[in-house]
């Protein structure tokens, strides 16, 4: 295979015999339409081509190595490359490739290590608790009789403050989306 012309969705190509080039062989039913599936051979490789309509047309049946591939069905696309694979429906994208996953153009940043976010919100409560229980336990002295009692008199303080409960993963983790 020669060259390839994404646009026209054709490929020129040579044969193997050395014969007369076939030009704008095409890679779809329709050349005109941006929709549908088609594959792009990749530069030099092989291809096998058919031909319909008495010769007057050629349509590549197989290829050898593929460049990229695209399929679009409705409102939703995806293209596959050497970059990766690209994915886009009417509400949402997702950008694969070697690096990294990108979801909706990445505007929410990072996803969260589950279990790191439920070991600090954990901590977190470990902390809350301390407090909840010096707070629920601490006495004072009166320095003024107020009608509780005389001066100087230690008295416990009547709070019920409740511990904080502990995190649970299975609260909050979307099982849908795996790492």
């Amino acid at each position: 295979m020669d060259e390839v012309d994404k646009t026209a969705r054709t490929i020129d190509c040579t044969p193997i015999n050395e014969g007369a080039p076939l030009l704008g062989v095409n890679l779809q039913a329709n050349q005109e339409a941006d929709y549908g599936f088609c594959l792009f051979p990749e530069k030099g490789s092989f291809v096998v081509v058919g031909f319909v309509a008495d010769g007057a047309a050629g349509v590549v049946l197989l290829t050898e190595k593929i460049e990229s591939a695209e399929i679009v069905i409705g409102d939703t696309s995806a293209v596959m490359d050497a970059d990766g694979l690209r994915i886009k429906t009417e509400k949402m994208s997702a950008d694969i490739n070697r690096d990294n996953i990108i979801f909706n153009g990445g505007d929410l940043n990072g996803l969260v290590v589950i279990q790191k976010l439920t070991d600090k919100l954990n901590e977190l409560k470990d902390t809350v608790n301390d407090l909840i229980t010096k707070y629920n336990a601490h006495i004072h002295t009166t320095t003024a009789t107020v009608g509780t009692g005389p001066v100087g008199v230690l008295s416990p303080t009547t709070s019920t403050a409740q511990p904080a409960k502990a995190f649970n993963k299975s609260d909050y983790e979307n099982t849908k989306i795996k790492q």
